[in-house]
């Protein structure tokens, strides 16, 4: 059959399909580039209320999208642009926001290290291919209205100035004090390690301090190691810190030096200190431990004594004088009538 169309050239049915099948095509085709754009999300900017606080203070850090954000939301990703990364803005962040579905914007609380002098620190938000930044500048803590300084006051481990020895895996209860009361939102104390890259202490960026309070509790936990760590560690808000410590020992049999080890000092300085330990294996009466260094100019003392219910000992290194900076030995512990077997380590004399 032939229809005939007004003003239109005659078209067979079988035609008319097929031309509907070409004229049909390309707008479906257009279908997943449209999806795709949809899908396409990007930072329109980011702002940080306050933008200048006082140490410790916390801040409010808003990311806004060009358009909504699609279903399942967008994840934005968060980045400090200091030389050193700001642990405190990873701990506060985790490095990254969702946007939730249908909404353009998201807000969140953020804290930043507190630095001697204060600082300013560049805050990039990233989605894709987009990226938005602010500022975020923090100011030394000032005197309150009655004239009081802002600091930390005490810094205690397990309740005490210091921690003493911890076994791997033991959890450490850490407790700040603030000169005055928190203000509102809560007052960060940084919390750091010393040396910064020891692994033998896992310890939080910061603890908040909660408004209207002087105290601030917080966790910690010895981790494995190879063998005894001495760890210090800081509490401080930008100006002035408290210090404490703990020596980490492994949990089996080990001995070691707790840092380099120098020659005899023409003043004062640190023993070279030394640990053997038995960490958490049974010694109900006792552990008699023998040493013996494989360098004669790097001397131990014979035996070390660890009392029952104690999981170490301390001892100090000898060095001879005019050993040369970069001088190792091996010391060997064995316990007399133990439970494990004899346990060495390498030590150095450092520059």
């Amino acid at each position: 059959m032939i229809s005939i169309v007004p003003d239109m050239k005659i078209v067979s049915p079988r035609r008319g399909l097929a031309a509907l099948a070409l004229t049909a095509a390309p707008a479906l085709s257009l279908l997943p580039a449209q999806a795709a754009h949809a899908a396409e999300a990007a930072v329109a900017s980011t702002t940080v209320s306050p933008s200048v606080i006082s140490a410790g203070q916390e801040a409010i850090q808003t990311v806004t999208l060009a358009e909504p954000a699609q279903a399942g939301g967008v994840t934005v990703q968060l980045r400090d642009l200091n030389v050193s990364e700001d642990p405190n803005y990873l701990q506060a962040t985790g490095h990254k926001v969702v946007v939730p579905a249908g909404q353009r914007s998201v807000s969140f609380p953020i804290r930043v290290q507190s630095e001697i002098g204060g600082s300013t620190t560049d805050l990039r938000a990233v989605v894709g291919e987009s990226h938005a930044e602010t500022q975020i500048t923090v100011r030394p803590q000032e005197t309150n209205g009655q004239g009081v300084l802002q600091e930390v006051t005490e810094f205690l481990l397990n309740g005490r100035p210091s921690a003493g020895t911890v076994v791997a895996g033991a959890t450490v209860t850490g407790t700040v004090k603030l000169k005055a009361p928190a203000p509102t939102g809560g007052l960060a104390v940084d919390i750091r390690n010393h040396p910064g890259d020891t692994a033998a202490l896992r310890t939080p960026a910061y603890v908040v301090v909660p408004a209207g309070s002087t105290t601030g509790t917080f966790t910690l936990k010895a981790l494995p190691d190879d063998g005894p760590k001495s760890v210090t560690v800081s509490a401080d808000l930008g100006h002035g810190f408290v210090l404490n410590g703990a020596t980490v020992v492994p949990k089996g049999f080990s001995v070691g030096a707790l840092r380099g080890l120098h020659t005899p000092c023409s003043t004062y300085c640190n023993p070279n200190w030394g640990v053997v330990s038995v960490g958490d294996l049974w010694h109900p009466f006792g552990a008699v431990i023998k040493l013996q260094s494989s360098n004669p100019a790097i001397k131990v003392p014979e035996k070390v004594e660890i009392p029952a219910g104690k999981p170490d000992a301390g001892f100090t290194f000898d060095v001879e004088q005019g050993t040369a900076p970069g001088t190792t030995g091996t010391v060997t512990a064995t316990w007399q009538l133990g439970l494990a077997g004899p346990v060495t380590a390498k030590v150095y004399v450092q520059n």
